[in-house]
C-alpha cells in the first residue's frame, strides 16, 4: 500500500517542478493526475501555482509589448554616421 501511495503522491518539490514544466510542455496523464491530487491537498503548492500563472501572464504581456514596440533608431544611426564620417 505504501508503494502505491508513494507512486501516486508527490512531494512539494516534484509538484513545483511539474508546475514549472507545464509552462513549457504538456504534462502526461500520470503527471497531471499526480499534480492535481497533490494540489487538492496542499495549499502551499496551490499558492505557488497561482503565483506562477500570474508571473507567466505578466512575462508574456511584457514580451508581447516589448516586441511590438519598434525602437526609434534614427538618432542612433545619425550619430554613427557622424562618427564614421568624422563630423
Amino acid at each position: 500500500m505504501r508503494q502505491l501511495m508513494n507512486a501516486v503522491m508527490l512531494h512539494c518539490r516534484k509538484a513545483t517542478y511539474l508546475i514549472e514544466k507545464s509552462n513549457d510542455a504538456r504534462l502526461g496523464i500520470v503527471e497531471k493526475a499526480q499534480l492535481n491530487m497533490h494540489l487538492s491537498m496542499c495549499s502551499g503548492c496551490r499558492n505557488y501555482l497561482k503565483q506562477n500563472r500570474f508571473l507567466e501572464r505578466l512575462l508574456k504581456r511584457h514580451a508581447h509589448t516589448t516586441l511590438a514596440a519598434k525602437p526609434n533608431t534614427t538618432a542612433l544611426e545619425a550619430k554613427i554616421l557622424d562618427e564614421l564620417l568624422g563630423k
